[in-house]
């Protein structure tokens, strides 16, 4: 194994027994149990079950207090291996224990008793797949500058220091401080438990690592990336919040790879670590892959970018992985041999690789009042989402564009239910013009968008109290400043996002309405009806028609093209700047990211004037229709750059297909980056690759054995192609036929 030895590379990826499968929201990584000694700790059972006990005494604390003490009965209590194969320590646990035996306790408190009202109106539009909404602690990032140059000791003085400079305290404030105290110190306890586990263990380099942590922040290269594992490791899977950027790379772990170069440590024993770091998450094997990013500019504009930067590349192309996933934010002053370097690895199958622009990114932030500094450092993030640093956002509301439609055409019920959701609307016969069936598509969708908003403003009120944030309030100054959690109102910006997905969709069901039903008169708006709730049984010839008509967003056409950029702007102007939960006292924005929800949403929605069949799956992200970019890249990229992504600071991502023969040879590849570039020249957000050939993806389902490392990237992660489903797997095949 390159970097590592054979012993290594076996042992970290078997010891949290990664499963690499289908989707399952509910499955984490799993434990290996045989490399935990019974003597290092409780077994998980007994763990949960004192952590359950010792919770029963304390109902009267507050929430940060108690969430706190449960966070250090887990340190204090789980089981550790030190194992001489890793400079990384495992953790033997159940997988985010504090939700299973406190969070999700309060979480129920809330909803079934506090907001039923409003958990029932949630959960309708769940089922109906109008909206896809639950509480988000999944796109927090930490001030990792902060983490680095104060350490977790560091980080628990700065806030006992602006505790004790407070003149008084309020309870809320009072329980903020004292659950970071419990936490931190609870950390400091737990570097201790390592460093003994790890000189009995014999691994000396962790022994020496740990017991620095316990006294300062990191100074060597080893001990930075160290740092980096716990935080994320302690944050994620105990705390019970997810760290969606393991840090701008490149930019704050080349000082600890410069200083160790400088004190006679190899490139070869850096390139070591970097490999079992990476390696971790591998091992750890999150579905939705782990986020990190390179790139950016310095205050004087230059770029980020640095020899670190490519050795990052190099050994992640070396070992040949998809996890964790790279974001790279691309500026002006980005060298171009890093984006060839990049652009090469893609075309080669190491795909998991987004590309981000760092003027339209900060252009967005500064016209939503974001400082130019601020906009200048945000951190990418989750996909290819991003934020400024010491910025809590919130983004687990999905809105579906192709719902209000269904509601149009049935006087304000569900296509698919018959049951009354919408606004009341005329009937079909009744539209004498598209512009007033569009008039009331949209009066349904703003009916739709202010019933989500309702929604998630009620139950944002609660996070803080549901799932308070000692570790990564810690990290962010204006939480200590003020003594509020970062789910509460103590971050610096405290954003709601709120996702649209089916563009594409929307905008070719809109125009083929416009054109069949209006204008040609093919049939009348009420038979279209008829027989998208027949599912195209019997008119096969005018859904093929339907599906063919060139009239499709991502071909550079006017008229779909013009829908998406006119409903884009729609939607922002109900959405964007709008406050959100009053516990926040934030604002809302708005994305075009869709997750999982072009499958979820879309078993759940109507067939539509496209062409497509109820059920089947919906357009991802600002993306053509799968199978509808028959006019290539070019025309891809046109399209999508219509939609003003500077006009709301939240992601807007292009997925390209392309052929392998077209990106072969060097030509090739400066093809990719004209390509690339202009997307970024245009004013795109973020772009994303796949490279296959239709006959490839074929043979691949066929034999799914000969194709074991075939990677594909779905919608901001990248899987094994093996492991996502055949109705998946035919969509990316119908993409690739349509750039033959």
């Amino acid at each position: 194994m390159v970097f590592l030895s054979q012993a290594e590379y076996n042992y970290i990826m078997n010891k949290y027994h990664r499963q690499d499968q289908p989707f399952n929201s509910h499955r984490r990584f799993i434990r290996n149990d045989e490399l935990f000694a019974p003597d290092t700790g409780l077994s998980p059972e007994a763990l949960e079950a004192g952590l359950l006990a010792q919770d029963a005494a304390l109902e009267a604390l507050p929430h940060p207090v108690r969430k706190a003490k449960a966070f250090a009965y887990v340190l204090e209590n789980t089981r550790l291996c030190c194992d001489k194969r890793d400079i990384f320590p495992a953790i033997h646990m159940i997988d985010r224990p504090l939700n299973r035996c406190l969070i999700s306790r309060w979480h129920k408190a809330v909803f079934t008793e506090q907001i039923p009202e409003t958990e029932a109106v949630r959960a309708a539009m769940l089922k109906s797949g109008a909206a896809t909404i639950r509480p988000d602690y999944d796109h927090s990032v930490p001030v990792w500058d902060r983490i680095f140059s104060l350490g977790f000791v560091g980080l628990l003085r700065e806030s006992e220091a602006a505790r004790a400079n407070r003149a008084s305290l309020t309870e809320a404030q009072a329980a903020f401080y004292e659950g970071i105290r419990i936490t931190y110190r609870a950390i400091l306890a737990f570097l201790g438990r390592l460093q003994r586990q790890a000189k009995k263990d014999g691994n000396l380099s962790l022994a020496k690592a740990t017991e620095n942590l316990q006294a300062a922040a990191p100074s060597t290269f080893y001990e930075a990336l160290l740092t980096d594992y716990l935080y994320f490791m302690l944050c994620e899977h105990v705390e019970g919040l997810q760290v969606r950027s393991l840090s701008n790379f490149d930019r704050l772990f080349y000082p600890f790879y410069k200083k160790d170069l400088e004190n006679g440590i190899s490139e070869d024993s850096l390139r070591h670590d970097l490999a079992c770091f990476f390696l971790q998450f591998t091992a750890i094997g999150n579905y939705w892959n782990q986020p990190v990013y390179l790139g950016g500019c310095k205050e004087d504009e230059s770029t980020q970018i640095n020899p670190l930067s490519y050795v990052f590349l190099d050994v992640y192309d070396q070992m040949g992985l998809y996890n964790p996933k790279v974001q790279i934010k691309v500026a002006e002053s980005t060298p171009k041999d890093l984006i060839l370097k990049a652009l090469d690895m893609i075309r080669r199958g190491r795909n998991s690789i987004v590309f981000v622009s760092d003027a339209t990114i900060r252009s967005a932030q500064e016209r939503a009042g974001i400082s130019k500094d601020a906009a200048r450092t945000c951190d990418i993030k989750g996909c290819y989402e991003y934020s400024p640093q010491g910025a809590m956002c919130t983004d687990m509301n999905y809105v579906n564009l192709l719902k209000p439609l269904e509601y149009a055409l049935h006087g304000g019920c569900d296509g698919v239910t018959g049951e009354f959701c919408g606004r009341k609307s005329p009937e079909a016969e009744s539209f004498d013009s598209f512009s007033a069936f569009y008039e009331a598509y949209k009066n349904q969708l703003a009916h739709l968008i202010q019933t989500a908003m309702t929604v998630v403003n009620s139950f944002e009120d609660h996070l803080s109290c549901i799932n308070p944030q000692s570790m990564i309030s810690a990290t962010y100054p204006s939480c200590i400043a003020t003594g509020k959690d970062a789910l509460g109102g103590g971050s610096a910006q405290n954003i709601t996002v709120m996702e649209f997905g089916f563009l594409a969709d929307t905008a070719d069901s809109l125009a083929n309405i416009q054109k069949y039903v209006f204008e040609e008169k093919v049939l009348t708006l009420s038979q279209l009806r008829d027989i998208l709730d027949a599912d195209f049984a019997g008119n096969d010839a005018l859904r093929t028609r339907l599906l063919r008509d060139p009239n499709k967003y991502g071909n550079n056409k006017a008229l779909p093209d013009g829908i998406a950029k006119e409903l884009s702007a729609f939607v922002n102007g109900l959405v964007g700047g709008k406050p959100n939960a009053k516990n926040r006292g934030g604002y809302w924005t708005i994305g075009f990211h869709v997750a999982r929800q072009s499958y979820d949403q879309g078993a759940k929605t109507a067939a539509s004037p496209n062409g497509r069949r109820m059920g089947e799956e919906l357009s991802k992200n600002i993306s053509p229709s799968m199978g509808q970019n028959r006019a290539g890249a070019t025309a891809a990229i046109l399209s999508a750059t219509k939609v003003d992504a500077t006009a709301f600071p939240g992601d807007a991502c292009l997925d390209v297909g392309l052929l392998p023969a077209s990106v072969k040879g060097e030509d090739g590849l400066q093809a990719m980056y004209g390509l690339l570039m202009t997307f970024i020249k245009l004013g795109g957000h973020a772009m994303h690759i796949n490279v296959f050939h239709a006959d490839t993806l074929r043979d691949a389902q066929a034999y799914p054995e000969k194709y074991q490392d075939l990677q594909i990237r779905v919608c901001g992660w990248n899987v094994l192609w093996n492991n996502i489903s055949k109705p998946e797997q035919d969509g990316f095949i119908r993409q690739a036929e349509a750039l033959i």
